[in-house]
C-alpha cells in the first residue's frame, strides 16, 4: 500500500508539474503569449518581466524602455533559442546576463545605445548563429569577445562607431558566413584579420575613413584584391559584389588599389611579407624593416667618409708636386665634390 501510494504521489507531482510548466493562459502584464509557437512578445515594459513561462523559445522584447537590465533577467529561461532586444535605452550589458541561455541561437541587440561590453558577456551562448550588434555607440571590442562563438554564421557590427578591432577578435569564427563592418571608424584592420574566414561569403566595409596613406592599410588592400566576390553592398532586393566600392577617407580611390608604391609611406614591409603567417616571418618583416631605414644614412656616412680621405690624399700629392692651386672634381652619387687644396710655394 505504502508503495502504491508513493507511486500515485510520484504522478501527480509530474503531471501537476508539466501542467505548470506549459501553462500558457496566464501571460505577464504587458506581455502576450502563443503556447503553440511558445513565445512571448512584451510591449511598453521598463523591465523584464520575472514570470516569464520557463519552456518559452521564443522572447520578443522589442520597442520598450528597457534602460538596464538585471543580471538575473533571463536565469531560469534555459529552453530560449530567439532573443530580441532591439530597440530598447540600453547602455550596457551586465555580466552573466546570458549565462543560462546555453541554447540560444539568434540574439538581437540592435538599435540600442551600447556603449562597451562586458569581457565574456557572450561566453556561454556555445550555439548561438546569429549575433547581432548593429545601430549602436561601441567604440572598441574586449580581446577575445567572441572566442567562445564558434557556431557563429552570422555578425552584424555596423553602424557603431567602432574605431579599431582587438588583434584576433575574429580568429575563432571559422563557421561566420556573413560579417557587417560598414559605417563605423575604422582606418585599417589588423593584419590577418580576416585569414581564418574558410566560409565567409559577405562582408562589408563600406563607409569609414580607411587610411590609404598608412602601412597598415596594406593587409586590407591586397585581402579586397584576392576575396572581390565576397564585398558586396545591398542594391535592389540583392546583394553585389562591389570591391571597387570600399574607398580611402577624403577620395573616392578604392582600397584595393592601394599597393606599398603609393602609400608615400618609407619602409612599408612588401604585400607578400604582411600576409606571412608565422611569428618568425613577422619578425623577419620587422627586422628588414628597420635595416631597410638604416641602411642610406649608413651609405651616405661610408661616401662622405671616403671622399674626405680621398681628399687629403689628393692634397699631399699636390703638395708635393708644389702646385700653389687646383681643383679637383669628383663624380659620384651625391652632388659635385670640390676638393680645394692651396698650398704655398716653400
Amino acid at each position: 500500500m505504502e508503495r502504491w501510494f508513493s507511486r500515485i504521489t510520484m504522478f501527480w507531482m509530474l503531471f501537476l508539474g508539466e501542467v505548470q510548466s506549459q501553462d500558457w493562459t496566464k501571460c505577464s502584464t504587458g506581455c502576450t503569449c502563443d503556447g503553440n509557437k511558445m513565445s512571448v512578445t512584451c510591449n511598453g515594459l521598463k523591465n523584464v518581466p520575472n514570470d516569464i513561462q520557463k519552456d518559452a523559445k521564443k522572447l520578443n522584447l522589442q520597442y520598450n524602455s528597457l534602460s538596464k537590465l538585471s543580471p538575473t533577467a533571463f536565469h531560469g529561461l534555459s529552453k530560449l533559442t530567439y532573443l530580441s532586444l532591439t530597440q530598447n535605452k540600453l547602455q550596457t550589458l551586465p555580466a552573466g546576463i546570458f549565462k543560462e541561455l546555453k541554447n540560444l541561437e539568434t540574439l538581437w541587440v540592435t538599435d540600442n545605445k551600447l556603449q562597451a561590453l562586458p569581457v565574456g558577456v557572450f561566453d556561454h551562448l556555445v550555439l548561438l548563429d546569429k549575433l547581432v550588434l548593429s545601430d549602436n555607440q561601441l567604440k572598441s571590442l574586449p580581446p577575445g569577445i567572441f572566442d567562445k562563438l564558434t557556431k557563429l554564421t552570422r555578425l552584424d557590427l555596423d553602424r557603431n562607431q567602432l574605431e579599431r578591432l582587438p588583434n584576433g577578435v575574429f580568429d575563432k569564427l571559422t563557421q561566420l558566413g556573413t560579417l557587417y563592418l560598414q559605417i563605423n571608424q575604422l582606418r585599417s584592420v589588423p593584419d590577418k584579420a580576416f585569414d581564418k574566414f574558410s566560409k565567409l561569403e559577405t562582408i562589408f566595409l563600406t563607409g569609414n575613413p580607411w587610411d590609404c596613406k598608412s602601412c597598415d592599410i596594406l593587409y586590407l588592400s591586397q585581402w579586397i584584391r584576392v576575396n572581390s566576390e565576397k564585398v558586396k553592398y545591398y542594391a535592389s532586393g540583392r546583394y553585389q559584389p562591389d570591391p571597387d566600392g570600399v574607398t580611402c577617407q577624403g577620395t573616392m580611390e578604392s582600397v584595393n588599389k592601394i599597393t606599398k608604391e603609393n602609400t608615400f609611406q618609407a619602409g612599408c614591409p612588401t604585400t607578400t611579407q604582411q600576409m606571412a603567417t608565422s611569428p618568425a616571418s613577422t619578425t623577419t618583416t620587422e627586422t628588414m624593416t628597420v635595416r631597410e631605414k638604416q641602411t642610406k644614412p649608413r651609405m651616405k656616412i661610408f661616401q662622405e667618409e671616403l671622399f674626405s680621405k680621398a681628399s687629403i690624399f689628393f692634397c699631399q700629392v699636390i703638395f708635393t708636386q708644389h702646385v700653389s692651386l687646383v681643383v679637383i672634381h669628383i663624380l659620384a652619387e651625391i652632388p659635385l665634390l670640390h676638393i680645394v687644396c692651396v698650398v704655398r710655394k716653400p
